[in-house]
């Protein structure tokens, strides 16, 4: 309840709120600014060269970068600094474990071809629904139009008794009759029990969020990717930079600014603690994918689990958008197939004074 309250209070200060959106970096430049800086940076420029560069560079955002400057200048870390520009808590998160590792550089490319990879994704899923999205759209207007204008006098040509005795028509008449009482519903059944789950999961930790939607049939695949490949990313970059377990720990849950990845440290400690080794304190977790625990004991034999915690947490992002865009391809056909079924009842309707006429 608090958090729905908390919610309400954000969409009424909105107004006071859009002035400090608008100052964020368009999302399209996202990519741009950390491969650029990266580049700068390994060319020898000093971080406070590189921004002063890239005013030049973006002349649009000069004042974003003052600001980035201003609060370097103050002594503030760089994550956090650039972390009013929209960028999100994974690459925060990223950049600022990537310090502590010695691949800072290298953290600021990947997180620039990441989001350059999730916006070109987006605008592919964008350009595949818009098209049929949008004729339904037209499609479920010209409904309303011929409920409220066509309806009537098509009634007024089928008799009574064609009407009781006729099946097909009682139901066309219905449908059109009640079209929209049945949207609202549908969409109103539709937003409530996704305010309803996103309320819940809201106000429990990370860990157990996940727990829960590795359980439900329709993501728990796609939620043991992505917890496994988040995790698996960081164990390969904190060994592949000298860190021991113990250590790799200590730096998650004394630095919580992934919140899931503090989370996941701190049980991992407690199952540790117990005498567990690191891969039965993977298996128990309940959000990783079976081959993962098996990767890591593989890695640990033969003292590479750095790299192979690296490949397969690239296997498991390449699985999960290969997946994700073969399950939204089907999503077009089931639109078209919609669409023509509303087509259809369309037309039968404007045709029952005629299929009505000898008794249909």
């Amino acid at each position: 309840m608090a958090t729905l309250i908390q919610r309400l209070l954000n969409i009424l200060k909105w107004n006071s709120a859009r002035k400090s959106t608008a100052m964020k970096l368009p999302k399209k430049y996202h990519a741009y600014f950390l491969k650029t800086l990266a580049e700068l940076l390994e060319q020898g420029f000093s971080l406070n060269q590189a921004l002063d560069f890239m005013q030049l560079l973006m002349p649009d955002s000069r004042a974003l970068l003052q600001g980035v400057l201003a609060q370097l200048g103050k002594g503030e870390p760089f994550e956090k600094c650039i972390q009013p520009l929209g960028y999100g808590v994974p690459v925060v998160a990223q950049l600022f474990y990537a310090q502590r590792q010695g691949r800072f550089i290298q953290a600021l490319k990947d997180n620039a071809a990441h989001l350059q990879r999730m916006h070109d994704y987006r605008h592919k899923i964008i350009r595949l629904l818009s098209y049929p999205l949008l004729m339904g759209v037209f499609l479920v207007a010209l409904l309303f139009g011929m409920r409220n204008f066509m309806l009537p006098h098509i009634m007024s040509f089928i008799s009574p008794r064609v009407y009781e005795e006729n099946l097909l028509v009682q139901g066309l008449v219905w449908f059109f009759t009640y079209l929209p009482q049945i949207l609202i519903t549908t969409t109103a059944v539709f937003i409530i029990i996704l305010t309803a789950l996103d309320v819940y999961l809201m106000r429990i930790s990370y860990f157990k969020r996940y727990r829960l939607l590795c359980r439900l049939p329709f993501s728990q695949k796609w939620c043991r990717w992505f917890c496994t490949y988040k995790v698996a990313k960081e164990l390969g970059y904190f060994f592949e930079a000298g860190y021991s377990l113990q250590q790799l720990l200590d730096v998650l849950i004394q630095y919580p600014v992934d919140p899931f990845l503090a989370e996941m440290a701190q049980f991992l400690w407690r199952e540790l603690a117990r005498g567990h080794a690191l891969t039965a304190a993977l298996e128990s977790c309940g959000i990783f994918t079976r081959e993962f625990a098996m990767v890591v004991y593989q890695g640990e034999l033969t003292s590479q689990t750095a790299s192979k915690c690296l490949v397969y947490a690239d296997k498991l992002l390449n699985d999960l958008l290969t997946d994700l865009s073969k399950k939204l391809a089907y999503v077009q056909p089931i639109l078209f197939i919609l669409i023509a079924v509303l087509v259809l009842a369309m037309y039968l309707m404007m045709l029952l004074p005629m299929l009505t006429m000898d008794g249909f």
